[in-house]
């Protein structure tokens, strides 16, 4: 799970408008890239439509 600091993070990018395009690791080893298309308090939604929960995260880079 990511902390809030990092959540904080993932907000400030979204006000941005650079590229949110970011690599995820995942607690089962999986890596997933995509573009962010919105940040909630409960997870990353991706512009392909794909969903992931904080608590599912290790670790986002790209920010």
């Amino acid at each position: 799970m990511i902390s809030a600091k990092d959540r904080e993070r993932i907000q400030n990018q979204m006000q941005r408008d650079e590229s949110k395009i970011v690599n995820i690791v995942l607690g089962n080893d999986t890596q997933v890239a995509g573009e962010i298309d919105k940040a909630t308090h409960q997870g990353i939604y991706l512009a392909d439509g794909r969903y992931y929960s904080y608590e599912d995260i290790l670790e986002i880079n790209g920010l």
